[in-house]
């Protein structure tokens, strides 16, 4: 079972913005955002899929892409957080689902509503 759900937005002059996560207890510092963002952006700027293991976890992520190849809202990052011993790999379709229906609703921001549901369903996997 994945430790969260993580919605990361890039802005040219901030940098990487934490849009929303779920569970709420999560702990998103500045280093994991720029860490997971980067991971897309150093291979391709189309859409697609990352995985990175870091010192406590593992995150397996969807780029929604940058310039005319992006999937409904440019330059989305939808990561799950994974526990050390979890396989990326095993998310890898159900991330497909959702990550599409995040990112088709983060223009009016009603994404934040269904990241709950959304987590429940990865404890089906």
């Amino acid at each position: 079972m994945p430790v969260g759900i993580l919605v990361i937005r890039w802005d040219n002059e901030i940098g990487p913005i934490n849009e929303g996560f779920y569970p709420e207890n999560l702990k998103i510092t500045n280093n994991l955002l720029t860490q997971v963002y980067s991971s897309h952006r150093y291979q391709s700027l189309k859409p697609g899929f990352a995985s990175i293991s870091l010192k406590n976890n593992k995150v397996v992520s969807f780029f929604s892409g940058v310039g005319a190849d992006y999937i409904s809202a440019e330059n989305y990052v939808v990561a799950l957080l994974l526990r050390r011993d979890e396989k990326p790999n095993k998310y890898r379709e159900i991330l497909k689902t959702i990550a599409a229906e995040i990112l088709d609703k983060i223009q009016d921001g009603k994404f934040k509503r269904v990241l709950p549901d959304l987590y429940k369903d990865l404890a089906k996997i």
